[in-house]
Order: structure tokens, then sequence, then C-alpha cells
């Protein structure tokens, strides 16, 4: 009997030795593997938007950045000034992204260049903005001009500096222009600014890049 309960013991102890050795089991403060780490979140979506006339809705509509910031549900710094050109956006954008800190900055501007005559400026203007977010690490989202049907010598232009927005290095182009087509049934009288649905459309374009 003396040998069976030595032998028995022997047993129980190389039984605890190998358990601890595992790491204990389910205990929370025994071994086995280290907690998991979560994955850093994304940050949340914060939007710069520059612009002009279109982007404040010059008395006729809703303009897109306050469209897009419901759509997404995120803020917008909407920065949309009427007649302002693309040198505008030029002189304000290195504040407004300090400033905001955003995840991106969405331009739409080139109308007045065009209005203006202005062509390879507003697509070199255009190229300085995106070269300063992305120094920052910010997305930049740079639209298409929409149609100018109320002259063909400024559509014209328009569709011009809207080849070179397609041409932008480091850019996420926005294809209104292509969306909004001739602009039929899109723009109000004046020949220039998108009506409510021809903002909708604008919007619509720009959300599909997120």
């Amino acid at each position: 009997m003396t040998k069976i309960r030595t032998y028995i013991q022997q047993l129980s102890i190389a039984a605890v030795l190998f358990i601890a050795g595992c790491g204990g089991g389910g205990s929370s403060s025994g071994g086995g593997s280290a907690p998991m780490v979560g994955a850093t979140p994304a940050p949340a979506l914060s939007i710069v938007a520059l612009g002009d006339s279109i982007g404040n809705g010059f008395g006729v509509a809703t303009p897109w950045p306050v469209l897009l910031g419901a759509a997404l549900g995120a803020p917008v710094d909407n920065n949309s000034v009427t007649n302002m050109q693309t040198s505008f956006g030029l002189s304000i954008i290195e504040e407004r992204l300090d400033a905001i800190n955003p995840t991106h900055v969405v331009i739409l501007q080139g109308t007045n260049d065009a209005l203006r005559g202005s062509v390879g400026g507003a697509i070199s203007n255009l190229q300085a903005m995106v070269d300063i977010a992305n120094a920052r690490g910010v997305i930049a989202v740079v639209a298409t001009l929409p149609p100018i049907p109320r002259s063909a010598s400024e559509n014209a232009r328009a569709a011009d500096i809207s080849v070179g927005i397609r041409g932008l290095a480091g850019a996420t182009i926005a294809e209104v222009r292509g969306a909004m087509g001739n602009g039929d049934g899109l723009i109000v009288d004046d020949g220039v600014h998108p009506n409510q649905q021809g903002q909708q459309v604008i919007t619509d374009v720009m959300l599909a890049t997120f």
C-alpha cells in the first residue's frame, strides 16, 4: 500500500508541474497568450471645402459642401466665396488645413478662371493646392468644372481647365463635368450656377470618391 500511495503522489506532483508549465489554463492572472491590442481606429472624416459661388449656392440652391457634409455625417469647413478664382484657394489653403487638420480637402474652383480667361494659371494653382495637401497627409479631391452653357468660349475654357484637372498629380478626381454633360436641366437661367438638381449631381460625384 505504501508503494501505491507513493506512486499516486508522484503522479499528482507531475500533473501539477505540467499544468503550471502550460500557463495555468484560463486564469485571468495566469500565462497563455498576451492580450490582443486593438487596431488604431481610422480618423473621423473632416473636410475643408474650397470653392466659389457654386460652393455657396449663390442664393439659388443648397450648395454641395452642405449636402456633402450631411451625406457623410462629417463636418465641412466651407470656404466658398463668390467671384473667387483658384488664386484665392491657393492663398488660404495652408491656413485652413493647419487650422482644421482635416482628412480631406475638396476643391471645386476654376469656373471664375474660365470666365476671365486664365486656363494655365488655374491648373498651376490647383496643382499647388494638391501638393500642399499631400505634404500634410490630407487627401485632395479636385472636381472638374461644371459646364457654362451661356457662352461657348467660356465653356471651352472650362473644358480646357477640366482636362488639366484630370492630369493633376496626387489628386483624386471627381468627374463633375462628365456627370453634368451639357448642363440641361441642371443650370439656372444665368447659364453658370447649378440649380438644386445640379448641386445634387455634384455632391453625388464627390461622394463616390470617399
